[in-house]
């Protein structure tokens, strides 16, 4: 997307935050949720929702390694150390997930402690990714390299994923979040269907977490 922004502007990461919400929530949801007793009636919907949240990270990363990491190591190189490091904490999630998938073919019970322990290793490498990154993407990062990224990042997404996924991420905005999408639809135009979206992943949503107390399906 080309747009006429002013040459002060800097790149604005709020859907990046929901992204990084969304994982570390529905990683820990997840891992409940398996746990919980009537997991089994709603193995499918379990299923379903965690090949969702896996595409998410997954895409997510894919589209940070072929265009972010190349952009801000190009813009900033004093950064490249930082970028290095976080490599190698991306790399380290490799094992946790592959627990996960390989669980994911058994019953709930069985998979809710590796989806635990991959929760706890994602929501680690975010952490860093947040201290590492995030300042040095706002600082030295251009528009047009952002733009590109968030670009690459919603386009790989599946259509038939697309609303799901933005179900899933405005659930986890704040109201200031949320308020400042709408003010921004320009960039954003797919987070702002709310009135489709988020009632649509709410019903998504129990089907997963359904056998949860009250308020359990986000």
């Amino acid at each position: 997307m080309s747009t006429l922004a002013p040459i002060h502007a800097r790149p604005d990461t709020t859907a990046l935050l929901l992204s990084h919400a969304a994982l570390r929530g529905e990683f820990a949801r997840l891992a409940e949720a398996c746990r919980a007793p009537g997991a089994e009636a709603l193995r499918a919907g379990i299923a379903g929702h965690l090949a969702l949240v896996l595409d998410v990270l997954r895409l997510l990363h894919e589209a940070e390694e072929d265009v972010l990491w190349p952009a801000l190591s190009g813009a900033a190189p004093c950064l490249r150390p930082e970028l290095g490091a976080l490599a190698a904490e991306r790399a380290s999630l490799a094992v946790p997930l592959a627990r996960v998938r390989v669980a994911s073919a058994g019953p709930p019970n069985r998979l809710a402690d590796p989806l635990r322990e991959a929760g706890e290793a994602v929501a680690a490498y975010l952490t860093v990714k947040e201290g590492l990154c995030l300042e040095g993407i706002r600082a030295f990062l251009p528009m047009s390299a952002w733009e590109r990224f968030e670009e690459t990042r919603r386009w790989r997404i599946p259509p038939s994923l697309r609303s799901r996924v933005d179900g899933l991420l405005l659930s986890y905005g704040s109201p200031e979040q949320l308020a400042h999408l709408r003010a921004t639809g320009g960039r954003l135009q797919s987070y702002l269907a709310f009135r489709r979206t988020l009632p649509a992943h709410h019903r998504r949503m129990r089907a997963v977490y359904g056998h949860l107390p009250a308020g359990g399906d986000r």
